[in-house]
């Protein structure tokens, strides 16, 4: 190789490596500033219902939960989530779901747990995904917990989007990923979609309140921005 190619090639080695430092400085800034413009923007319109079934929006310090009654004339959650699976007998009048990175789940009970491999599996969507199940009692209103009202026919499209977000076995439950802890009346089951940056746990509870007619954000990878929607004390 000449001495003009050598030059050419040092120059192309540069330049790739220059656009590929200004990517890695500039994405995480865009990814901020696109996300918070889209979290800004609502989806469905604020309606007051008079609905029949109330659920409720629940987060805790690194998950967002949709919480619904184990039971109505829809649907009898039990048949799916068996409350044997959770520890309980019978399980409670209601039963949080949410969504997310396998192995945050399994693996990241609080922030001071998660690890950098655990951080890149989930922002790269590996390692698969899981729906977390814990059967509660009716949740109290406050900061971190929303009631919301509705219709049979907002509830049954709610339904089908919970059941679409985790693996079935031939009789209609989840499938029970055994190894999983958690303590009492929790548990886990195989997930279907795939986590990552652009879908995350929030993400997920923001798509279940689109997907039955709910106040939510254009799209949002936050917990925040979606009970921005949701004021304190305000129906």
């Amino acid at each position: 190789m000449g001495g003009v190619e050598k030059r050419k090639l040092v120059r192309r080695i540069v330049k790739i490596t220059a656009w590929a430092v200004a990517g890695i400085l500039v994405f995480p800034v865009a990814y901020a500033l696109v996300g918070t413009i889209l979290s800004l923007i609502p989806v469905n319109r604020p309606v007051v219902s008079d609905g029949e079934v109330v659920v409720y929006l629940q987060r805790s310090d690194v998950h967002t939960d949709i919480v619904v009654p184990t039971r109505t004339s829809r649907i009898d959650w039990a048949t799916v989530v068996p409350p044997g699976d959770a520890g309980t007998v019978d399980g409670e009048e209601y039963l949080a779901f949410g969504w997310g990175s396998r192995d945050f789940y399994l693996n990241v009970p609080t922030w001071d747990d998660l690890t950098l491999g655990i951080a890149l599996g989930a922002i790269f969507g590996m390692g698969g995904t899981a729906l977390h199940t814990r059967y509660v009692y009716e949740p109290a209103e406050g900061e971190d917990c929303r009631r919301l009202t509705l219709t049979f026919a907002q509830y049954d499209a709610l339904v089908e989007y919970i059941l679409s977000s985790g693996r079935r076995n031939a009789d209609g439950t989840f499938v029970h990923i055994d190894q999983a802890g958690g303590g009492w009346s929790n548990a886990f089951y195989e997930g279907t979609g795939r986590y990552s940056l652009f879908f995350t746990c929030n993400s997920w509870a923001n798509s279940a309140l689109k997907a039955c007619g709910q106040r939510c954000c254009l799209w949002t990878p936050l917990q925040q921005p979606i009970f921005w929607k949701y004021p304190q004390n305000t129906p």
